[in-house]
Order: C-alpha cells, then structure tokens, then sequence
C-alpha cells in the first residue's frame, strides 16, 4: 500500500493527425478519461507520453487515484495539497503543485555533481563583473567554447553557446541572451552555469526514484514509451539527438549497462542531498560517463522507458512526489507566499 491517494494530472492536449501503431489500451483510457480520440493537430510524441503518464498510473498507482484534467473545475485543488502527484506541472501551475518537488534543478550548486559532470564550469550571478570574471578564470585555464545554461528558472531561457577569449564580448553577449530573465535573478549568486563546451554523445536519462535508478531510456525525440524494447533500460540510443529522425538510432545494451552502473554509483553519492524523484542525464564525453544534467521528474520527457517500472517504483516511494505548495490558512481564501522560497 502507498498509504496515500494518487493525483494523476493531465494537462489540455489535442489528439495528433496519426494516430497509427498506438495501443488500444492507451486510446481507451484517454476516451475514458479524457475524451473522443481523434484527429486534432496535436504533436504525436507529446501526446502518448500523455497517455503513457494516463493508462500506467491508473493501472500501477492504486485503485483510488484522482484523475485530475486541468482544464476542468471537478477536483478542487486545495483538496490535492500533500498528495503524490504523478504528471507535468502546469506553466501556471495551481495551489497543489507550484513546482516540482525534487529540487533537482539546483544541481550546479552541487560541488559532487560539477565533479561528474567531466568538464570546467564556473557559477556566477547575471551581473557584468562577476559574469566577466567566471569567463575571464575559464580562459585562463584554456577554455575557449562554452555552453551558458540560465539556472535560476529551469527552462525559462534556451541554453547559449559561445566562442571566443574577447571577454567583453562575451559577457554583452551573455546580457543580449538574458534580457528581461536576469532582472529576476538580480540576486541570485548561482543564477548562471558557465561551462566549458564538450561533445556530448549518447545521451541517455536515468529515472531515479529511492536514490537509486529505477528505469532508463535514451534522449530520442521520435521514441516514447511504445517503442520500448521490454526493459528497465532500454538499449535504444542515438549517438547525437536528433528530434527530427530515428535513422541513426543503435541499440547499444553494454553502453547502457555503464550508465545503470554510473547512475548507482551517483545515486549513493547524492543520496545526502535531499533529492526527491528526479532524472539523471548522462552522456559520453571523451568515451567518459559524464553527467549532462538534473532536473525535477514531473516534466521530463519519457522517451522509450518502461512506465511499468516507473510507477511501480514511485509508488513505493510515494513521498518523494508531493510537490511543494503554497502556504494558507484553512479560514481564508487568500493565498499566501510561501515562508521559504522554492524553485522548481
């Protein structure tokens, strides 16, 4: 027993043009849930992992869960607070989940983390002294291509790419990349990750649920969790990512067995660190297993994973997937700023 009710959150989808090769399991839940299946427009690969996320957690995370679809007004979300919840977080999320609960997406303060990551990188906040000193240290040490990732909102600036040892061009390139996104990062010392760029190959995403990984899949855009080859990890990946085909896609079962290996090993390292259910992105880099990056789980891409295992393993460990909340008071209706501040 996971001793709590589930929340399963859908979010407003439409129903893609080819809907060929997917299971009837997976059309009857939506219909039952959802509604009509039929063709909408709707990005294909988007909306199975949707379905995937429907039909195995109605299936795995117990008889009583809440089926959640966020554009209607049936479940009151003040009645969701402390529960699991199992599903992306909304852009404008409600009271019950206004993030995700991992805190994984802090991962560049993690001096552990930097150190697996297998290439140089520096923190810095977004103002121009500090972000020309973090290039200015790089540069010293040879760096001279290098990968800017904007850390105090995950997600809310595409990462940036630059070249060149002119460091006052850099640093006016990196404020042009930022704009309006650095005014709230103002005083945010770690809102930047400025790293020194590497090819990286054979991206892979390890689920990691219990500190430990639980289920994997490689980091192809075109593979869901239909195209699963019946394994905890699968062995399909693609040697550089490329959401437009699957042309170049090898299955490489001893590759992927160095990540499960690499990702127990992480996890039992970063088991003090407080993270809740997230994925582990890991790659080669210089034929080296390397980390890419952390982030929370309730919004990561599925790929060709084995969502049996997924919500077995997360019911199990049901309190690692009750998302932070907005502080209130049961005698008003007014919402209140949470006492600490939670990205997420």
């Amino acid at each position: 027993m996971n001793g709590k009710t589930w929340v399963i959150s859908i979010p407003p989808f439409k129903c893609p043009d080819n809907l060929t090769g997917i299971p009837d399991y997976y059309i009857h839940a939506w219909e039952k849930y959802v509604g009509k299946v039929q063709p909408e427009g709707g990005d294909r690969e988007d909306w199975i992992e949707l379905c995937a996320r429907l039909y195995w957690g109605t299936r795995n995370l117990g008889d009583d869960a809440i089926v959640r679809i966020c554009d209607r007004d049936d479940v009151n979300p003040r009645d969701l607070i402390g529960l699991p919840h199992f599903g992306p977080a909304l852009r404008v999320p409600s009271i019950d989940q206004i993030g995700d609960p991992s805190k994984a997406d802090m991962y560049a303060i993690n001096p552990n983390v930097r150190m697996l990551m297998h290439r140089k990188t520096r923190l810095s906040s977004v103002h121009e002294d500090d972000v020309s000193q973090a290039f200015d240290s790089l540069i010293s040490e040879g760096v001279s291509d290098f990968f800017v990732k904007y850390m105090h909102q995950s997600k809310r600036l595409p990462n940036l790419k630059l070249s060149g040892t002119d460091i006052d061009r850099l640093v006016q390139q990196v404020h042009d990349w930022g704009e309006w996104a650095f005014i709230m990062a103002d005083d945010d010392p770690n809102a930047l990750l400025i790293q020194q760029y590497a090819d990286i190959r054979y991206e892979y995403r390890m689920f990691m649920v219990g500190d430990q990984p639980v289920c994997g899949a490689g980091n192809i855009g075109l593979k869901t969790p239909i195209d699963n080859m019946h394994t905890r990890f699968d062995p399909q990946v693609q040697e550089h990512r490329d959401d437009g085909t699957t042309d170049n896609v090898a299955v490489k079962p001893e590759l992927v067995e160095r990540y499960r290996e690499f990702a127990v090993r992480a996890g039992r390292m970063l088991s003090h660190c407080g993270y809740d259910a997230y994925v582990l992105d890991l790659c080669l880099i210089d034929n080296e297993v390397s980390i890419v990056e952390l982030n929370g789980m309730m919004n990561a891409g599925l790929f060709a994973l084995n969502m049996n295992d997924l919500t077995i393993a997360l019911r199990l460990n049901w309190k690692q997937c009750v998302p932070p909340v907005l502080a209130f008071s049961p005698d008003s209706s007014r919402e209140r700023k949470p006492k600490e501040e939670r990205r997420g």
